[in-house]
């Protein structure tokens, strides 16, 4: 018995293991990586550099975080560097009406088909991003046209292992090679996209090169001077403000915690400890009555023979509650206690030194009725209750 209980302790333990694996967090790179290419990211993958520049540039540069995925006409360009969340087809459609209002969009994303999350914005500015050769890379690009040309671009590094495939014929390829573009341009009502296939040029390591930061200020010219630019981070993952329990269940240390705390609680179930004390039964923990706890010690006292003992006790209390009101001793003998007792208020001495008399006698048998306790009873409470002289 106790070998197949450690056989599936085992089991239990390492198919915990593979669904912590299989569901656990990715591992792919997480959006707080020093070289993801987001605003926060100051590697060489990052794009701190190009968020710090623009606002240098006296431009209003901020996120788009922990708040709905929504854009106003105060916004003037949008920045996407390779969501790695999925941009659904409402955002995508919210996109592109703030693009037909007058809006700018620059939207790089060089992540793999397989690999990457859906992005319906592509689709809506129908546009595809392929592979551009098994074997190669574009590594440098001149300028395809005149449009980069203020200032002046010569060879941008752009290190693009795909290109920018449109399906529609209204658009500019300004990057890449003559059958292969890099980085495109298309009107969209009063407003412009740019969509690139290397987010090279837009990291911190790519805008060390002054070719690549010359084409960034050719696309910054439609913004004007002053104008808000807003870098999309709501797509990097950061939708909702950070709490304990997304860092439980979005990280990798959370998803640790929770394996480890699994596996203990599966141990101790299949180990047959208890999780806590005792629940005790209702018939444990209901309280027993008054009466019944008089019958119980009257019941003691009968069996071990002690009536004598009960009877000079009531006797004793007896004489006590008739003297503490005068303040006269319960120890004195009957007869002092009967005068003193009536100097303080007048009472029937016979009758009374009768009573305590009979109270002194030994206690008769079981059959025997005895009417002595409740009459000395009734004599103590109806002295008690006349008024003090």
């Amino acid at each position: 018995m106790k070998g197949q209980r450690d056989l599936l302790l085992v089991i239990g333990l390492f198919g915990t293991l593979i669904l912590f694996i299989a569901l656990g967090p990715s591992r792919s790179q997480p959006a707080d990586a020093p070289d993801a290419p987001t605003s926060y990211a100051a590697g060489r993958g990052g794009a701190y550099a190009f968020f710090n520049w623009v606002a240098q540039m006296e431009y209003d540069a901020r996120r788009l975080e922990y708040r709905a995925f929504e854009l106003s006409s105060d916004d003037d360009m949008l920045v996407m560097l390779n969501p790695s969340e999925p941009v659904t087809r409402d955002e995508a459609r919210e996109v592109i009406t703030w693009i037909e209002d007058g809006g700018i969009l620059i939207l790089a994303d060089d992540t793999p088909a397989f690999m990457g999350p859906p992005n319906a914005l592509l689709d809506e500015l129908e546009v595809d991003i392929r592979v551009y050769s098994t074997t190669a890379t574009i590594a440098r690009s001149a300028p395809l046209q005149p449009a980069l040309d203020r200032p002046a671009v010569a060879e941008a590094e752009v290190r693009a292992g795909r290109m920018v495939v449109p399906r529609v014929h209204s658009y500019a390829a300004i990057l890449g090679e003559p059958d292969a573009a890099v980085l495109i341009g298309m009107q969209r009502g009063r407003g412009y996209a740019y969509i690139s296939s290397s987010v090279y040029p837009f990291t911190n390591a790519g805008l060390r090169n002054p070719e690549n930061a010359r084409v960034v200020l050719n696309l910054l010219r439609r913004v004007p001077y002053g104008g808000r630019i807003v870098f999309d981070e709501y797509h990097h993952g950061r939708v909702a403000p950070p709490s304990s329990t997304g860092l439980l269940f979005s990280s990798p240390w959370g998803w640790a915690a929770a394996y480890a705390g699994a596996a203990v609680a599966f141990y101790l179930g299949m180990s047959g400890r208890r999780f806590g004390r005792p629940v005790p039964l209702r018939e444990e923990t209901t309280r027993r009555s008054s009466a019944e706890y008089v019958e119980s010690v009257a019941d003691l006292l009968q069996r071990g023979s002690k009536r004598a003992f009960v009877q000079q006790h009531y006797r004793e209390q007896f004489k006590r509650r008739l003297g503490r009101r005068y303040a006269i001793s319960a120890q004195l003998d009957d007869e002092t206690f009967v005068r003193d007792l009536a100097r303080a208020i007048p009472i029937n001495e016979t009758d009374l030194r009768a009573l305590l008399w009979r109270l002194a006698q030994p206690p008769p048998g079981d059959s025997t009725p005895r009417a002595v306790e409740p009459a000395a009873g009734a004599y103590a409470a109806h002295y008690e209750a006349r008024p003090q002289p």
